[in-house]
């Protein structure tokens, strides 16, 4: 497995390995919140102590792009601030250069669904005008005319309903430029913290039956967005890259014993991930926390191998939002001892700052009251 000097020098694995030193910061899922990302990087400081020179990495799980979902619950949410902050990431990448390798953006569903439909459209609009198609490694600017074009064929030969689910989620594709696209496609889907025994993803692991460990390995070393295009549906979805990309607790996607198998074949005691909005891990019937899941701080649990982090989307208020910072060189013993070090789930916002940005309560907040899971 390469190490970070490595990797960047060449792409072809999807697996990051970051050495046994220095520190890591973990944010996830802003899905164009630039008021959380300025919030954050005034708290952290960390593209200022990267350009300092200290052994810092920041790792961003992925799904910056598409506000519409954001901004039905938070509305100061720009429409365009997905962009906004992609410009920021590349800019601070190329601002620091050899140092901006430590800035680590790790794949999501939506950054893999924005290209697949930007390439789409590309083909789309080649096929239309007679010219050469783009290959698949070939990430341009999506032009306006031909993405109305294309949302338009695409209603009329598959349907509203097809439309809604595959196309109408991703609502960054009109803006997307090629430099945008090659940045959230740039990434690995696998970050290895070695010396800590964490692994970051986007979302939750494989499911593991019949899985052989030395190939699911090499699969996602390997994971290919043109291979994964070209899939039959039955591969799709059983493809650990997808499922790397997709998979949630709450839906039965992977189990407590999927986590532990996954976790053992990179020798890790924690996996890391964004993706999942907490309330996803409530039991509102019952009111409480679903069967096996917690919260502790503003950060969710699932069993001692698995934090859930809503740094900006998906947390329940704005009180709540967290953003993880530990040591790279310490090993973690399970979820539940590393949240209890007391510095590594740090708050994006004191509680006056959550107050006043007068932020709707997502659905659930009620019950982490009832059951003393306080921000």
């Amino acid at each position: 497995m390469r190490r970070i000097t490595d990797w960047f020098r060449r792409r072809e694995s999807r697996t990051l390995t970051l050495p046994a030193r220095g520190r890591a910061i973990v944010v996830s899922d802003l899905h164009g919140n630039l008021g959380d990302w300025q919030a954050f990087l005034a708290r952290s400081e960390a593209i200022e102590r990267i350009a300092a020179g200290e052994d810092l990495y920041l790792i961003l799980t992925g799904d910056v792009p598409d506000v519409a979902r954001h901004r039905t619950v938070d509305r100061s949410v720009p429409p365009d601030g997905d962009v906004q902050v992609l410009d920021a990431l590349i800019e601070a990448r190329a601002r620091l250069g050899a140092n901006g390798r430590r800035i680590v953006y790790v794949e999501g569903n939506h950054d893999y669904h924005v290209a697949r439909i930007a390439l789409e459209i590309a083909r789309f609009d080649a096929l239309r005008r007679g010219a050469r198609e783009p290959g698949p490694d070939e990430l341009p600017s999506v032009d306006p005319e031909a993405y109305a074009l294309y949302c338009a064929n695409y209603r009329e030969t598959y349907g509203e309903a097809i439309f809604q689910n595959n196309v109408a989620p991703y609502d960054m594709v009109p803006r997307a430029k090629s430099e945008h696209l090659r940045f959230v496609k740039s990434g690995p889907v696998l970050v290895l913290c070695e010396g800590a025994g964490v692994v970051v993803a986007h979302a939750g692991p494989p499911r593991m039956e019949g899985r052989d460990p030395r190939a699911l390995r090499k699969e996602i070393d390997g994971a290919s967005a043109a291979d994964l295009d070209e899939a039959r549906p039955e591969q799709y979805f059983a493809s650990a890259y997808h499922q790397l990309l997709n998979n949630r607790f709450r839906h039965g996607d992977y189990d407590d014993d999927d986590l532990r198998r996954f976790l053992a074949i990179y020798d890790a005691e924690l996996m890391i991930s964004g993706h999942t909005p907490h309330p996803y891990l409530l039991d509102f019937e019952a009111r409480s926390a679903l069967a096996g899941c917690a919260f502790h701080d503003g950060v969710g649990r699932i069993g001692q191998r698995q934090i859930v982090l809503c740094t900006s989307f998906g947390s329940f208020t704005p009180a709540h939002k967290r953003y993880l910072e530990f040591d790279l060189s310490e090993p973690v013993i399970s979820a539940e001892r590393l949240l209890a070090r007391g510095d590594v789930a740090r708050r994006l916002y004191d509680e006056e700052e959550a107050a006043a940005l007068g932020v709707t309560p997502l659905p659930g907040a009620e019950i982490l009251a009832e059951i003393g899971a306080q921000p």
